[in-house]
């Protein structure tokens, strides 16, 4: 009976082939505005996460880092001398050897150490999220559709980030299919490796201006698929 049953609504269910396609296209940019020293990567190229895309001339941003952790040093030595400054001002106070606004002084010069260490701290940081920002990278595995920068090129990105590679996330792959005069799925399945499969998610969008019609949107694991291969989808 279970077996009959499981027959008719595979019966009752339409087959379709579709094409896989990437599930996320991104179009990357660098944070930080400067000129594009190398362009590592080519269109249709594939690419691991964390595959360094494009760079930035870095001089500028790692001089800056130099810098900021000079002044961090900087910074730390005085608050230490100002916080010994303020520990023998209260030592004195205590034995009425200083005066209440001499004591008050040590206090305020340890505030403005202590001001001035939390502000070179604050500096680095940015430092370093420029120097990290002046490389694109891949945020995950895939494929490049575009490329839209070239050596020496300047970039001016305090208004607008320009885009410079367009990049296709492959780690999850997406299909779509019209649905006439269907509005409601109960499950799609793909087929692999004799079986059919459930997808990982999918939702049904109402196609504007023709009521009749939905488009479905699927999703599947990139492990188990490739790229502009067609698959079998069972619409149930």
């Amino acid at each position: 009976m279970l077996l009959l049953l499981s027959m008719m609504q595979v019966m009752a269910a339409q087959e379709y082939s579709v094409n896989l396609k990437p599930g996320r296209q991104l179009t990357l940019g660098t944070l930080v505005s400067g000129v594009v020293r190398e362009v590592k990567v080519q269109p249709g190229q594939v690419v691991a996460q964390g595959d360094v895309l494009l760079k930035l001339d870095q001089r500028e941003f790692r001089a800056q880092l130099n810098r900021a952790k000079a002044l961090v040093a900087r910074a730390n030595s005085l608050f230490e001398e100002a916080k010994r400054e303020e520990e023998r001002a209260e030592e004195l106070y205590d034995r009425t050897l200083l005066s209440d606004h001499e004591l008050q002084k040590a206090r305020i010069g340890r505030l403005e150490a202590e001001s001035r260490k939390y502000d070179a701290g604050a500096d680095l940081v940015q430092a370093k999220l420029n120097l990290e920002r002046s490389a694109i990278t891949a945020p995950a595995d895939g494929r490049v559709l575009e490329v839209l920068a070239w050596p020496g090129q300047l970039l001016q990105n305090s208004l607008e980030i320009q885009p410079l590679v367009i990049f296709a996330a492959t780690d999850t792959l997406q299909f779509t299919l019209l649905l006439p005069g269907q509005s409601r799925v109960r499950a799609v399945q793909v087929w692999r490796d004799d079986e059919w499969r459930s997808v990982s998610r999918f939702r049904l969008v109402p196609v504007k201006g023709d009521e009749s019609s939905w488009l479905l949107q699927g999703w599947v694991e990139s492990p188990d698929f490739e790229v502009g291969k067609k698959v079998k989808v069972l619409v149930e």
